[in-house]
C-alpha cells in the first residue's frame, strides 16, 4: 500500500477521496497526549536544575550542567517520539523479536567488566566514551512489543512467550528488581485486556509472590530496604536516611511551598534529589498545589491513553497500549509511593521529569509509538478509513 497521511486529506485503495478537514497535529495526539508530556518535560527542567544546582556547582564547577544534559536528552528523545509516530507500526510488529533479541543483547552487556558501569552495587549502566546508556529502560519495551506480537499471531506457541523471562534473567543479574517489577506490571496488563480469565492473575500471583519471597531472602540489601520501609527511623542516620529527608523536604513544603529553589533538603541532605527524589524537592519548592498539579497532569495523560485503549483499532495495537500505559503508570505510582514512604525504595525515576537520558527517550519514544495508534483511530472515526503509512 501508498498511503499517507495529510491534512484534510488521504487515499483509499480505489480512488482519491477527501475527509472532513482534520489536523495533522489532532490526529497524533494533539494537546490530548502531548501537552502533558510537554508539561512534564517542562517542569522537570525546571526543577532538575533546580534540584541539582548546588551539588552540580561544588562538585562539577557548572550549577546548570545536570539541566543541560537534561535539555540534550530531550533531543534523541524528540527524534525516538518521531520514529514511534511515523514508522508503521506493522514494520514494528515484524520486527519485535529482532528489537528484543538486541535489547537483551545490550542489557547483558551491562554485566562485562569495563563496559558495564555499577553504580551503588547495580550494574545498569554501558559507559562508551563518556556516554552512559541504560539498556534495561529500552528492553522494557521491547519486552511489551514481543510478548504482543507473540500473543496477536494466529497460533500462539508457548515457547515464544516464555522467551520474554530472558528479561528477568538479564534484569534481575544487574541487580534491577525495580525494572523487573514494572515490566511484570506492564505484560499482565496486557493479558487483562488480552480477556485472559481472573483465575490465571490469581493462580500466577500465588506463583510469583514465593518467588519474590526468595528473591528478597536472597538478597540482603533487598531485605533491608523492606525493613527501612516498615520503619524508617529504626535506622536514621543509616538505610532510613534518604525516605526520612523526603518526609522532611515534603512535610516542610506546607501548601504553598517555600518558592522555587528554596528547598533547603537538596542541599546535600536528599540523596538522589535530581532523579529518584526530584518529587520530594518539588513538594518541598511548591507545596501540596504543586503536587496535586503534578499529579493532575499525570492524570490527564493516563485518562487520554485510557480512552486510546478503548479506541484502538486492532489486537495488537490495543495490547501495545495497555501495556505501554501499565508501565508507564506503574513507574510514576511506584517513584511517588517511594517518596511518600508508602512503598520501598526501588530506584525507579518519575517519568518525563527525573533526570535520566535513558528514561526519558524510551518514553517518548513510547508516547511516539502511542500518536501513531490514536492517529489510526481518529482517521477512522472520522472518516471511516484505515490510516497507512506510506511505505507499507
Amino acid at each position: 500500500m501508498n498511503h499517507t497521511l495529510e491534512q484534510g486529506t488521504f487515499m483509499s485503495n480505489q480512488n482519491e477521496t477527501t475527509a472532513p478537514s482534520f489536523s495533522v497535529f489532532d490526529a497524533y495526539g494533539g494537546q490530548t497526549l502531548w501537552f502533558p508530556v510537554v508539561a512534564l518535560l517542562s517542569f522537570g527542567l525546571l526543577f532538575v536544575y533546580s534540584a541539582s544546582s548546588v551539588y552540580a556547582g561544588q562538585k562539577y564547577g557548572d550549577e546548570f550542567l545536570f539541566a543541560k544534559k537534561q535539555l540534550t536528552y530531550i533531543l534523541p528523545g524528540a527524534l525516538a517520539a518521531f520514529i514511534g509516530a511515523r514508522m508503521p507500526i506493522e514494520r514494528i510488529q515484524k520486527w519485535t523479536s529482532w528489537i528484543f533479541l538486541t535489547a537483551i543483547l545490550l542489557t547483558t552487556l551491562t554485566l562485562v567488566p569495563g563496559l558495564g558501569k555499577k553504580v551503588l552495587g547495580a550494574a545498569r549502566w554501558i559507559s562508551v566514551h563518556g556516554i552512559q546508556i541504560q539498556p534495561s529502560e529500552f528492553l522494557k519495551i521491547a519486552g511489551v512489543l514481543h510478548f504482543c506480537q507473540v500473543l496477536s499471531e494466529k497460533k500462539v506457541k508457548l515457547w515464544k512467550l516464555a522467551t520474554v523471562f530472558l528479561s528477568f534473567a538479564v534484569l534481575l543479574k544487574q541487580p534491577d528488581f525495580g525494572s523487573s517489577l514494572i515490566l511484570i506490571i506492564g505484560l499482565a496488563a496486557v493479558l487483562f485486556f488480552c480477556g485472559v480469565p481472573k483465575r490465571f492473575f490469581f493462580g500466577g500471583a500465588a506463583a510469583v509472590i514465593p518467588v519474590i519471597g526468595v528473591l528478597m531472602v536472597a538478597a540482603p540489601y533487598r531485605m533491608k530496604r523492606l525493613v527501612t520501609f516498615l520503619d524508617p527511623f529504626a535506622d536514621p542516620l543509616g538505610s532510613g536516611f534518604q525516605v526520612i529527608q523526603s518526609f522532611v523536604a515534603i512535610a516542610s513544603g506546607g501548601l504553598f511551598g517555600k518558592g522555587l529553589g528554596g528547598s533547603q533538603q537538596k542541599l546535600f541532605f536528599l540523596p538522589e534529589a535530581h532523579t529518584d527524589f526530584i518529587l520530594s524537592v518539588i513538594g518541598e519548592e511548591m507545596g501540596f498545589v504543586g503536587l496535586l498539579i503534578i499529579v493532575l497532569i499525570y492524570g490527564m495523560l493516563f485518562y487520554s491513553l485510557l480512552q486510546l485503549l478503548l479506541a484502538a483499532q486492532d489486537g495488537f495495537s490495543r495490547m501495545v497500549t495497555a501495556g505501554l500505559l501499565a508501565m508507564i503508570a506503574a513507574s510514576t505510582l511506584v517513584n511517588m509511593g517511594v517518596c511518600a514512604g508508602l512503598l520501598p525504595t526501588k530506584g525507579l525515576t518519575l517519568p518525563f521529569i527525573s533526570s535520566g537520558g535513558s528514561s526519558l527517550v524510551a518514553n517518548l519514544f513510547a508516547m511516539g509509538l502511542l500518536a501513531q495508534i490514536h492517529a489510526r483511530a481518529y482517521i477512522r472515526q472520522i472518516g471511516g478509513h484505515t490510516l497507512h503509512v506510506q511505505g507499507d
